[in-house]
């Protein structure tokens, strides 16, 4: 914002429609019926709306906000109230934006009182028709006011009618919401015509303008963490790659490692998850979801298009995920276009939750189109339905031991070269403390030595050490399936070294073959975490092929 524009004499005449009770006494609101809509301003141009403020007790979801520019057969604005205002899920919540606001004394509550604001400049050349569509069951009442400017028809040269419209998919058609998201069968190629045609569309339209922004909504169905979908924006029509391609959800919600309860001017949670589960915080890995509603303006950036956008995001990468999505864009055209009309009413409502149970009212579904899915999509569900398998007896398969998940954890260690790492000792001063992986099968981590979940976003190395006993001599292959750098001691001589990072962290990737006399050995791993993309492994024991044929197999532990 250029704040010299405040001091600026300007040839305009201010104005403005608001509900105020006209006979002079306190009751200010307007009444519209069930079913029927309202005229809230009717403003002769060239003009500008400037600002627009309203508040209601309820009906989020089921009233519509519609505005339609110089007598256009359309509207250009279609959107559900607490959505055009950056709230989802018919929920309010308080939270600042350079666009727009909302205040509530009730936060994460459906239908009580809010204060919504628009700060968005409206241009306009002959008439701006704002109206309020009813479509729930009873009476609505509305505070509002609607503050304009009229301006000489030069003022307006260059600008553009603002639009906004509604979307949802509910839920939206993803090929394996089984699949934990940032797990190997979850990081299948989505490219070219595969990905035009299964992300989520945020905004499709034609004509000639730039882009705004959105807000997202997200109800979690699936209860860990909805993100990692790469944003795909294609202006004037298709080709690889498209115009912008992002890197992650909440990456182009320019947030980072999940989203955060926070509210900037430009981006941030509107609704926070965290704090609309039934026990608060910012853990999404409990397999209970929430509501979250996101939301990203391109104020310095806006996308450019001469004659039309696409805008598109995964949902989970790949788009494996079926939860609810729903979002609002905004985006300035040269001239009216008509947005898309919004699910009917009982379709826009939210997924409520009972007894920590999502309710799935068919009344309530709006489906997406399912994803088209590849070969690649199926061999992956194939994959993760044997992984599910894994996690619940903690192992391969008969030839392997259970994977290793007691372990002795160092102190974060400075940074260096993890091929250059020394050996250790349980006895060395490391400040060693206890150490399990989880174990419980429904949890994404099951039996992965996690060191994340310690360290966080550190920078270092750490060493995991334990004593293995071996009841008979033998030779087995030493399997660790790592995501950072690792180097792996035995008896303080390392059997083996990569140093390469590898997200995510799959079951088996670095392998060598030991012998191991009978007694009790001493086994390290150092890793490298990389400031927090080195996660951890999981590291098990295989029996050679050549002593499969034993009557009982026998594993260090």
């Amino acid at each position: 914002m250029n704040m010299l524009e405040l001091a600026r004499i300007r040839n305009r005449k201010t104005g403005r429609f608001s509900s105020y009770d006209v006979t002079g006494r306190n009751a200010d609101a307007v009444k519209v019926p069930a079913g029927k809509s309202r005229v809230l301003a009717d403003i002769r141009g060239p003009g500008i709306i400037t600002h627009i403020w309203m508040t209601h007790h309820n009906h989020y979801r089921e009233c519509l906000l519609r505005i339609t520019w110089d007598g256009a057969r359309n509207p250009s604005v279609l959107c559900p109230l607490g959505d055009f205002f950056g709230l989802g899920h018919g929920m309010v919540n308080s939270y600042q934006s350079l666009l727009f606001t909302a205040s509530t004394g009730n936060p994460y509550k459906f239908n009580t009182g809010c204060a919504l604001n628009c700060y968005v400049p409206m241009p306009f050349r002959k008439r701006a028709l704002v109206e309020l569509v009813n479509e729930s069951a009873e009476e609505h009442g509305q505070y509002f006011y609607i503050d304009y400017e009229r301006a000489p028809a030069a003022d307006l040269k260059g600008l553009g009618y603002l639009h906004a419209e509604f979307r949802r998919a509910n839920p939206f058609g993803g090929w394996g919401h089984e699949i934990t998201v940032n797990t190997p069968p979850a990081n299948i190629v989505n490219t070219e015509r595969v990905a035009w045609d299964n992300n989520y569309v945020i905004l499709d339209t034609e004509g000639c303008g730039h882009y705004l922004g959105c807000n997202l909504s997200v109800t979690n169905f699936q209860g860990t963490w909805w993100g990692e979908g790469d944003d795909m924006i294609w202006a004037d029509g298709y080709k690889w790659p498209p115009d912008l391609h992002g890197t992650g959800s909440e990456d182009y919600l320019n947030q980072a490692w999940g989203m955060q309860p926070n509210a900037f001017l430009r981006n941030g949670s509107s609704i926070f998850e965290g704090n609309t589960l039934p026990g608060k915080g910012t853990s999404l890995w409990n397999r209970i979801g929430g509501y979250q509603t996101s939301y990203v303006f391109h104020l310095e950036n806006p996308v450019r298009f001469r004659k039309s956008i696409k805008v598109t995001i995964e949902h989970g990468h790949g788009n494996h995920l079926a939860n609810e999505m729903s979002s609002t864009a905004y985006w300035y055209s040269d001239r009216p276009v008509a947005a898309v009309e919004p699910p009917p009413v009982m379709k826009r409502l939210p997924v409520l939750r009972e007894k920590g149970k999502w309710i799935m009212d068919p009344a309530r579904q709006c489906p997406g189109k399912p994803v088209r899915v590849t070969p690649e999509m199926r061999q992956m569900k194939e994959q993760w339905a044997r992984g599910t398998e894994v996690h619940r007896e903690g192992r391969l398969g008969p030839r392997y031991s259970r994977f290793v998940t007691d372990w002795q954890l160092s102190r974060l260690l400075p940074a260096s070269d993890i091929a250059k790492a020394k050996p250790v000792r349980l006895t060395d001063r490391l400040g060693w403390r206890g150490y399990r992986a989880e174990k419980d099968p429904d949890h994404p981590q099951a039996n992965m030595v996690n060191v994340h979940s310690v360290y966080g976003e550190g920078d270092g190395a750490v060493y995991l050490a334990r004593k293995l006993k071996v009841t008979k001599s033998g030779r087995w292959i030493l399997h660790i399936g790592h995501d950072g750098g690792v180097k792996v001691f035995i008896d303080g001589k390392a059997v083996l070294c990569e140093p390469r990072r590898e997200n995510p962290a799959p079951y088996l990737r670095s392998k060598a073959t030991v012998r191991l006399a009978k007694g009790v050995h001493e086994l390290a791993v150092a890793l490298d975490t990389d400031h927090g993309k080195g996660w951890g492994f999981y590291f098990c024991f295989e029996l050679p092929a050549s002593a499969c044929g034993e009557k009982k197999l026998v594993f260090p532990g």
